[in-house]
């Protein structure tokens, strides 16, 4: 396995772990949230657009990791657009997290695991950039 096969693999598990923290500790507490205007009826299907996404992504970059070298230019575009709609989604979990920063000590936990994901996110949408730009090293026998 070459260099950008490893990163697209990476980045496919940091942006499934976002889908799983997404799903496992961020909604349930914005479901139960009593701030006075909070609107979880649109948040809650906002994160799980999210979630969804997030899997998308995570299986196109797993799945570009899988190609095989002579498949390098549909792996390096999508890997491009998988890395931006990543970056976009991190941008939007960052949207969400300073917004319910203002909510009260009662959703410190789901802040904290927002900026996890944000962070998730944007890491895995510079890895598969990065490997949409690498060029494949290594001498022709090992292709």
């Amino acid at each position: 396995m070459h260099w950008p096969q490893r990163l697209l693999l990476f980045a496919a598990v940091a942006t499934f772990a976002t889908a799983a923290v997404l799903a496992v500790s961020v909604i349930p507490p914005v479901r139960a949230d009593t701030f006075p205007h909070a609107t979880p009826q649109r948040a809650v299907p906002a994160f799980w657009v999210n979630v969804i996404l997030n899997i998308l992504v995570a299986a196109e970059a797993f799945g570009s990791s899988r190609l095989r070298s002579g498949s390098a230019t549909p792996r390096r575009v999508w890997a491009g657009v998988s890395g931006v709609v990543a970056l976009l989604l991190g941008l939007a979990l960052m949207d969400a997290a300073t917004a319910l920063a203002a909510h009260g000590p009662a959703m410190r936990g789901a802040v904290g695991a927002l900026w996890v994901c944000v962070c998730l996110d944007l890491a895995g949408g510079v890895l598969m950039i990065v490997a949409a730009f690498m060029q494949r090293t290594g001498s022709p026998a090992q292709a």
